[in-house]
């Protein structure tokens, strides 16, 4: 008999003798199923979660530093957009462009929506990396002379009209209570520039939303870029001093605004995102072993049921070897079942989780590492019985009772 077909006879030996006790087998494997199945989804929740701060942050570059205005001790932050040109004489500051913000409704002569306005100046297109699918931004000429022009976002556009390009140039859209017309609408996104999304968002000049839309009422915040990543901390100390300085700030006040180093923000972001996807797999690997060991008891067991036919076989002629790749081979099928029904249930999970909305991608080489994470487990907990069952002796185990 060739050694392959002997291999496929032992195989046969292994699968017929685990479908014998087969609720047992089950039991054996559930511990591989579950920490196949965690293994596969920690990875694609940690890739779905690290997309996600991608798309969060797209927009912003690792030089951008954020400046908003909380209330300090009761009192307003005097936090304006006379501060920006006194930003601007920084010698590391390459931009910084003001924005008014606030939820308003927003309506055209078929739909009513409720999204952010945003007040800011031309040059923030440039800053935010702002595309345009049609038309044009606005210019210096319109802040000067408060014109009542617009931009939509991607999603402001497509609520509506349908379409997150329509054709409505020189159009007119109401930002609560006045009429602007639309002279451009924004390519999409899909993330965040500081405090707004920006497909969610409709740009207008400063002084117009000031004015017609936001009044006092607008949240005010600015963006600085710094000229580089290396004078970021630079900058942000000459930020500090040229703020409390304009503000009349003395050393007993506080900060009467709050700096927010957006690289840093990344890095920390991604940083937990990594920390829970570790913390995530050591559960998976965990359950695992936890599995891996329930295959080397249920396999002592078995070793211990069939000390009498292990015996017999060894008289009959099989040698060690015969015994231990059976054995080896039962532990295999155990842990490949186990893997192939952790496999699918998590794809399953992966289809049910993507429905429900959640951010999830799935990951190809998960399935390899699980698939090599299971079979290591359960080849390393196999062994021992295995090589328990081929160890025997031949009379001691015939005469086994």
């Amino acid at each position: 008999m060739s050694s392959y077909k002997f291999l496929l006879k032992l195989f046969r030996l292994s699968w017929n003798s685990l479908r014998a006790n087969i609720f047992r087998s089950f039991l054996t494997t559930l511990g591989i199923m579950i920490g196949t199945t965690t293994i596969i989804m920690v990875v694609a929740l940690g890739e779905g979660a690290k997309k996600d701060i991608e798309a969060q942050y797209s927009n912003m570059s690792v030089t951008t530093i954020l400046i908003n205005a909380p209330s300090t001790a009761g009192e307003p932050s005097k936090l304006s957009v006379d501060d920006i040109p006194l930003v601007k004489t920084i010698s590391t500051v390459a931009d910084a462009v003001p924005m008014l913000t606030g939820k308003v409704n927003i309506s055209n002569s078929d739909n009513v929506t409720n999204f952010s306005v945003v007040g800011t100046y031309f040059d923030f297109a440039k800053v935010a990396n702002l595309d345009l699918v049609s038309g044009q931004f606005f210019t210096q000429d319109d802040e000067d002379n408060h014109n009542k022009v617009a931009i939509l976002g991607a999603t402001v556009a497509e609520e509506l009209f349908g379409t997150r390009d329509p054709k409505v140039i020189g159009e007119s859209v109401v930002l609560g209570k006045r009429e602007f017309e639309i002279i451009g609408i924004a390519a999409y996104k899909g993330g965040a520039f500081g405090p707004i999304t920006i497909d969610e968002s409709v740009f207008t000049p400063y002084s117009s939303a000031y004015r017609y839309v936001l009044g006092k009422t607008g949240k005010f915040s600015f963006n600085v870029n710094a000229t580089n990543v290396d004078v970021l901390d630079q900058t942000m100390d000459s930020l500090t001093s040229i703020l409390r300085e304009s503000h009349n700030l003395g050393p007993e006040n506080a900060d009467d605004f709050r700096l927010k180093d957006m690289g840093t923000t990344v890095a920390s972001a991604q940083s937990s995102s990594q920390t829970m996807a570790l913390l995530l797999g050591s559960v998976g690997f965990i359950v695992l072993l936890v599995g891996g060991i329930g295959i080397m008891n249920i396999m002592y067991v078995t070793v211990s049921e069939r000390t009498k036919e292990i015996g017999i076989r060894k008289a009959i002629g099989a040698k060690d070897v015969h015994i231990l790749t059976q054995f080896l081979f039962e532990a295999f099928i155990l842990t490949l079942v186990g893997f192939v029904v952790g496999a699918v249930t998590s794809i399953a999970i992966y289809y049910l989780l993507l429905s429900m909305g959640l951010k999830i991608i799935f990951v190809w080489w998960s399935v390899l590492l699980s698939f090599a994470i299971t079979f290591a487990t359960g080849m390393f907990f196999g062994y021992s019985p295995a090589k328990k069952a081929a160890s025997l002796d031949p009379i001691d185990a015939l005469r086994y009772e």
